[in-house]
């Protein structure tokens, strides 16, 4: 073998980081000096002016919450404004996003708009934003309501994906991070309220028509999107609003993966350790692990970190996608309101994912001699002994649904509101999963070389097959678009999942006004929710092994599965794929195209030779799936306070909620029993080497043996106060914010499952063995995430369209769920029967801190033309103490989940009544995925930065156009397991629209 510890690498990656700084500093230099600036002339102004008095500044934050429903102005100067406005009017620490006209939100997608918000990160799939975590927690421990109902999640996730609702329908985004006792309890990380339009915000009858093409540099075909919003006033107090979003969305991500990083061997016989493992810290010589416990776990510590599989991916996914929403309110009398809403979002899709894989996951796959490790104990190129070319392909419809109906009422008189709302929320998926694929085995000579960021190269038709005969020979070259190449398997698998999540809730709030000079509003209420969640997994296989026989389920002839036979049916069963990375310099060389397995006719095809049509009704559902039900009441009381310190006003909130939650999780549930084994008549087995009874063995048909379902119900409460305080230094312009809660989120639903394969001893060698009945399960006893959290912010509101804050906050996560461990005389049925049980358990939590600095302004003081510009700028950078989570290779503690430490936002818009041009950059840090991969290495996906640009010109009063670009920098979403140990790349492409609106 070769022994070299480095290499010279020529390819190169491109210069995105350099581009991301040039972005970064160009916009920061402009915003940061306007924003320092644009408040000389406000201060000027307002320098002498004197305190309200506290009864006036109520009166005007009372008129404000009136002026910000009456839809006067637009544009992008008016989202920034309002957005401001609702930060101001807040009850506890709130950023806001406000959509700049109907119909037209900031971003094209709701996440994407959510990212631009300090403090909030966002994860993308397929190149959209999907799902954001608030303060670095994770997305499935934030609570999203839409219009105050809960928004569901898919498969059994509390998380949300914000591609399910279009962006038309948004009025305004509010992402709490703060708590109040009104607020309904669940987002330990936060909140995001998502709210749509009601009609009787509109004077008059209005529509607007919609109509926009998107292309993608991936994608031959554009997509479409199409919207209506329509408002109908049958008079001044009743009125309806439909608003329908309709579109087809091609989205599409080219891959190349090692998939992950691994150790089969020392390869490059280096006598420096790959790690160290703590057991056998004190060896330093490989030759000394002979003498230790565990010779092969000593020397694993030299084993060098090889790519585990690479291989490539073109994922595609065509969706049809509609977001509706539908409204009528009715204002019965001047203290009297109804309204009723529904609304509705599918995304129903066609995907198909080609892969093409070169496994080489162990060391009999690997030539030994071939292999080069640079001074990391990288492998940095590998030549294949025995490998798997794997050509799959998986093509299948999934189907998701959403949908909301909720209705309320609302009653003013003197002293007292009252706000009643009954809703249900669901959510569906159905994943139709067929999978095929046809193997090549024993493939060696395929050449493997890997660049500098560990990304593989290599061409499958240097590849040959192996002659047991003779080793030298290498004449049997494979081609990886030859039907006569894959030689070894054919399979297809169908493996459809269905999930559903529901939840049904009332509550009633009550608001009274007292005759106080301390305590201006009172406000106390009730709340019960019935939350249901529910899937079922099915699976079917048919596989065709070359050399092997199978029997014709119709004839019961056995047949042998011949080099024919497979040929036969790859032949005409596979289209051309698209060229890989196209429009994208990768800085390695692919196969280009190949020719990929036609899922459909080939489904067909081996179905028809295997005589079995077996479908999704003849399936039955695969043990693990989960039912459960989760059921809670709360009650709460706050009180609105204003007062004056020193001068100043001084004013909040504070407040308790009281929350009860009853869980009942029903699963698939497996108790075996092990018994003495006996003779004929029934007398035990004794060992008669020791005299004592042999070990259990497990009877089948023992009548405590059970394999069926069981419910186990759990119950818990949580008494959450809040305290909000806000103190106008200046008023109306400089306030100090505090604010300290308990706040709650519930396990995960998968954590909950009951899923239980248990062992119960009824043997004689129970007390000499000390042998104790155990299970290993999910835990339906999990108690909720905890947390106390603590904030500090500094306000400066220099005029109506300017912010600069500083934020700080502090969450401790008293209650975390942590990875199974055993506990010991658990009554896990609650049937008085008590067992050793794996699973995951509470512990103690981590602590989050970090801080949140934004800056935002228009800068109208200026002289035409410059009046017309403005922008944003915001940064967070965020720690955690006390993960918990640690580097299996050198234990290092590894950052919290979905945490990236620095993360940033560049906004810039110059504005006219005739034009409009925006520019947004986002960038975050990397953050970590998976402590550990196969190798023990944590795994991050990369820093990354996007940019995304806006033109509009209004061509009348009524007529609009527009052309906007997302990712023009051409980001990757990339994951590695370290330096040069890339594990991921994924290039979505840039995507760019053209529309136009109309309004009458």
């Amino acid at each position: 073998m070769k022994n070299v510890t480095e290499r010279n690498i020529t390819h190169t990656q491109g210069s995105l980081p350099a581009t991301r700084k040039l972005i970064a500093n160009s916009i920061s230099t402009i915003l940061l000096t306007g924003a320092c600036f644009a408040s000389a002339p406000v201060w000027a102004q307002e320098a002498s002016t004197a305190t309200k008095p506290a009864a006036q500044a109520t009166e005007q934050q009372e008129n404000a919450e009136e002026t910000t429903e009456v839809i006067e102005v637009k544009g992008i100067r008016f989202s920034q404004r309002s957005a401001l406005d609702r930060k101001k009017m807040a009850g506890t620490i709130t950023d806001s996003l406000v959509a700049e006209d109907i119909g037209m939100f900031p971003d094209k997608n709701v996440g994407e708009a959510l990212q631009r918000i300090p403090g909030v990160q966002l994860d993308r799939d397929f190149g959209e934003g999907q799902q954001i975590s608030i303060r670095g927690v994770e997305p499935g421990l934030l609570r999203v309501e839409v219009n105050n109902v809960t928004a569901q999640g898919f498969g059994g996730s509390r998380a949300v994906d914000f591609r399910d609702m279009a962006a038309e329908l948004i009025k305004s985004l509010d992402v709490i991070k703060g708590s109040e006792a009104r607020l309904t309890e669940g987002g330990i990380g936060g909140t995001v309220q998502v709210n749509t339009r009601k009609p009787n915000e509109f004077k008059e009858n209005f529509l607007s028509a919609t109509a926009e093409g998107q292309f993608n540099d991936l994608i031959d075909d554009p997509s479409n999107k199409f919207n209506v919003t329509g408002v109908y006033k049958f008079n001044d107090d009743l009125g309806v609003l439909v608003n329908v979003t309709k579109s087809l969305k091609n989205t599409m991500i080219h891959a190349i993966r090692n998939t992950e990083w691994a150790r089969f061997a020392d390869y490059d016989n280096s006598p420096e350790k790959t790690f160290t493992d703590a057991a056998y810290a004190d060896v330093t010589d490989k030759a000394a692990c002979a003498d230790t416990a565990d010779q092969a776990a000593c020397e694993q510590q030299w084993w060098d970190f090889s790519p585990r599989l690479p291989r490539y991916g073109i994922w595609g996914r065509e969706e049809d996608r509609l977001s509706s929403n539908a409204v009528v309110q009715y204002r019965l009398n001047d203290n009297f309101q109804v309204h009723a809403g529904y609304t509705y979002n599918t995304r129903d899709k066609e995907a198909l994912d080609l892969n093409l894989h070169l496994e080489t996951h162990s060391a009999a796959r690997v030539n030994p001699d071939s292999v080069i490790v640079d001074d990391q104990h990288n492998v940095t190129y590998f030549e294949s002994a025995a490998a798997t070319v794997t050509n799959r392909t998986l093509q299948f419809a999934w189907d998701q649904t959403t949908e909301m109906f909720e209705t309320g009422f609302e009653f003013d008189r003197e002293a007292w509101r009252v706000e009643g709302l009954l809703a249900h929320s669901r959510s569906e998926q159905d994943i139709d999963s067929k999978d095929t694929h046809v193997t090549a085995n024993g493939i060696a000579g395929v050449q493997v070389d890997l660049n500098a960021q560990g990304m593989p190269e290599w061409d499958f038709n240097t590849g040959y097959f192996v002659n047991p005969d003779d080793p030298t020979d290498t004449s049997d070259k494979f081609d990886v678009n030859d039907p006569a190449s894959y030689r070894s398997r054919a399979r297809y698998k169908y493996a459809p999942s269905h999930d559903e999540s529901d939840e049904t809730m009332a509550k009633l709030d009550f608001t009274y006004i007292p005759d106080s000079d301390l305590i201006t509003l009172v406000r106390f209420g009730a709340q019960v929710r019935s939350q249901g969640y529910e899937n079922a997994n099915y699976q079917y296989n048919i596989i065709r092994d070359v050399g092997r026989t199978y029997t014709n389920p119709e004839t019961d002839e056995s047949m042998e599965w011949t080099m024919d036979d497979q040929i036969a049916l790859i032949t005409g069963n596979t289209f051309q794929s698209p060229q890989l990375f196209d429009g994208y310099s990768l800085g390695v060389n692919t196969i280009g195209t190949y020719q990929a397995i036609n899922t459909y006719p080939f489904i067909e095809d081996i179905q028809a030779v295997a005589n079995d049509f077996t479908t999704r009704q003849d399936l039955v559902v695969r043990t693990g799936n989960y039912d459960v039900q989760v059921d809670t009441q709360a009650v709460y009381l706050q009180a609105n306070f204003e007062s004056e310190l020193a001068g100043m006003r001084l004013w909040g909130n504070i407040g308790a909620r009281y929350v009860e939650t009853e869980t009942a999780a029903n699963g698939d549930v497996f108790e075996r029993i092990i018994v003495d084994p006996v003779d004929d008549e029934g007398n035990v087995l004794i060992d008669e080497a020791t005299g004592e009874p042999l070990p259990g063995v497990e009877d089948p048909e023992h009548p405590d043996t059970f394999n069926g379902r069981k419910t186990v119900e759990e119950e818990y409460s949580d008494f959450l106060p809040s305290l909000n305080l806000n103190l106008g230094i200046i008023e109306d312009e400089l306030v100090l914010y505090m604010g300290t809660a308990k706040v709650m989120s519930r396990p995960k639903i998968t954590d909950l499952n009951v899923n239980a394969s248990c062992t119960i001893y009824r043997t004689s060698r129970n007390e000499l063995d000390d042998l104790r009945d155990y299970c290993t399960a999910g835990n339906p006893a999990l108690q909720p995430y905890r947390a106390n959290q603590f904030d500090v912010a500094l306000n400066w509101y220099p005029d109506e369209n300017s912010i600069i804050s500083g934020a700080y906050f502090i969450k401790d996560i008293t209650s975390w769920v942590i990875n199974a461990d055993t506990r010991f005389d658990v009554d896990f049925f609650n049937d008085g029967r008590t067992f050793d049980v794996r699973q995951k358990i509470n512990g103690s939590g981590v602590t989050t801190k970090g801080i949140e600095l934004q800056a935002s302004t228009i800068f109208s003081w200026l002289p035409e033309p410059f009046n017309g510009l403005g922008g944003a700028i915001n940064y967070t950078r965020m720690s955690a103490d006390d993960v918990g989570l640690f580097n299996s290779l050198t234990g290092k503690e590894l950052p919290f989940p979905s945490q990236s430490e620095n993360s940033y936002n560049l906004t810039a818009f110059y504005e006219t009544d005739d034009w409009s041009f925006r520019m947004a950059y986002n960038y975050r840090d990397e953050y970590l995925v998976s402590p550990s991969d196969r190798s023990g290495n944590p795994v991050f996906v990369e820093d990354s930065g996007y940019l995304d640009a806006k033109f509009i010109y209004n061509i009348n009063e009524n007529f609009r156009a527009y052309v906007d670009g997302r990712n023009l920098t051409g980001e990757v979403k990339t994951y590695t397991a370290g330096p040069r140990r890339l594990s991921d790349l994924q290039w979505s492409g840039r995507e760019y629209s053209v529309g136009v609106i109309y309004q009458f």
